[in-house]
């Protein structure tokens, strides 16, 4: 395979966005943090609600860029993308497309989250609709499907692993028969390079990285944890992964050679070494989970809220190279996302509510909790501006100012 070397340059998400927008799945670069410091004496000064607004069912997160927030919901047998001026919540465009709602065990709808770059968004469907859409009237300006177009396999609660723009190309994983990478011209959706080969799909977004010098990309598929060269498209590692019902859907995580993993369904978490074609076990443990939720890095530690279905939710703060807990606090549920804006954890439970606190090393310290939201909250929590943006399953969304 003969792949252009300047499809693979590292560097960040090109666009127009500011430090504090949040153009993609966890936020500008893929990691859950911004700079920035946001209220957090919530006791003498509650979060203001902006707005709340329905947007049906899903687990789409926000993307937010120059006021601008696009996210996803299905209702009445349509998937509708909607763009929303940020502050308010009233509706600048919206496009709707046939797609079955799919509530297979959940309220069904859309899984991932949009990716804003420059002038365009891209989203995706369950089933493999991937559009690119005017960010200024919504109107397509192209349209592949990961099955007809691809001869991609969709996974068995629909694609979730958000499309990402990286310079001038659109990374997609449809898990096609001959490649489970694609790499399309990000203005015309045309297939540049594909690489991979023929895997089990996952959920989880695809993950950028320097590997040795070397850029680098990893996909965590249905059942193995795969890191290639960017450059080559050659595989670098692979590390088999088998959990229930193939659902690997956490960000990994790379650190100085080792990669973090995590699921559910009694997989737990393992940190793995992976300087060699055959990845080496450094540590793991079962009964610390993260079914979906994500992962964020910190000063060499993984920071989360581990938990699965029969498991209750803990926030907790491990050394990644060792695995030692640092420490650990209960939250509610057995799941939920999280990010940071400066040195302030937000954190979003499954049962609505945004939780802020300061998670030093030294142990958590929780300085405000508001329960603005009903029912499950699965979708990743997302922040812009001095606004938190959350929304639940069933599809009521709401906007926080805490700036």
């Amino acid at each position: 395979m003969k792949v252009p070397a300047f499809l693979f340059a590292v560097t960040a998400m090109v666009g127009s966005s500011l430090a504090q927008d949040w153009p993609r799945y966890l936020g500008p670069d893929g990691n859950a943090r911004v700079d920035g410091k946001i209220s957090t004496d919530w006791a003498s000064k509650k979060p203001v609600e902006l707005w709340k607004k329905q947007l049906g069912a899903g687990c789409t997160s926000f993307a937010i860029v120059d006021g601008k927030a696009v996210v996803m919901g299905n209702d009445g047998g349509k998937d509708t993308v909607w763009c929303l001026e940020a502050k308010t919540g009233d509706v600048i465009w919206k496009y709707e497309y046939e797609e079955e709602l799919q509530p297979k065990l959940y309220a069904g709808g859309p899984n991932a989250t949009p990716t804003i770059d420059g002038d365009v968004v891209y989203t995706l469907s369950k089933t493999g609709n991937l559009f690119c859409l005017s960010m200024a009237d919504g109107k397509p300006v192209w349209h592949k499907h990961y099955q007809s177009d691809f001869g991609g396999t969709a996974p068995s609660w629909g694609y979730s692993a958000s499309p990402i723009v990286r310079g001038s190309v659109l990374y997609c994983l449809p898990c096609a028969k001959d490649e489970a990478v694609y790499v399309l011209n990000a203005k015309t959706g045309e297939v540049e390079s594909k690489f991979g080969g023929k895997t089990k799909p996952g959920y989880a977004a695809p993950v950028f990285f320097d590997y040795q010098g070397t850029p680098a990309m990893a996909g965590f598929y249905g059942r193995e944890l795969v890191g290639y060269n960017l450059k080559t498209g050659k595989e670098l590692f692979e590390f088999t992964w088998r959990t229930s019902y193939d659902i690997n859907a956490s960000n990994p995580q790379y650190l100085d050679g080792n990669m973090f993993l995590a699921s559910g369904y009694g997989m737990g978490y393992a940190v793995i070494d992976v300087t060699k074609s055959k990845a080496e076990v450094l540590h793991k443990e079962e009964d610390t989970r993260m079914i979906f939720q994500n992962s964020i890095l910190i000063d060499g530690d993984i920071l989360g809220v581990f938990g699965d279905k029969n498991i209750d939710a803990e926030l907790i703060r491990m050394d990644l190279k060792s695995g030692k807990i640092h420490w650990r606090e209960s939250m509610p549920g057995t799941r939920g996302s999280s990010l940071m804006v400066g040195d302030t954890l937000v954190i979003l439970s499954e049962k609505g509510d945004i939780i802020v606190g300061n998670p030093a090393k030294s142990g958590w310290k929780e300085q405000g909790r508001v329960t603005p939201l009903s029912g499950l909250c699965w979708a990743p929590v997302a922040y812009s501006d001095g606004m938190i943006f959350a929304r639940s399953n069933k599809g009521e969304a709401v906007c926080l100012k805490v700036d």
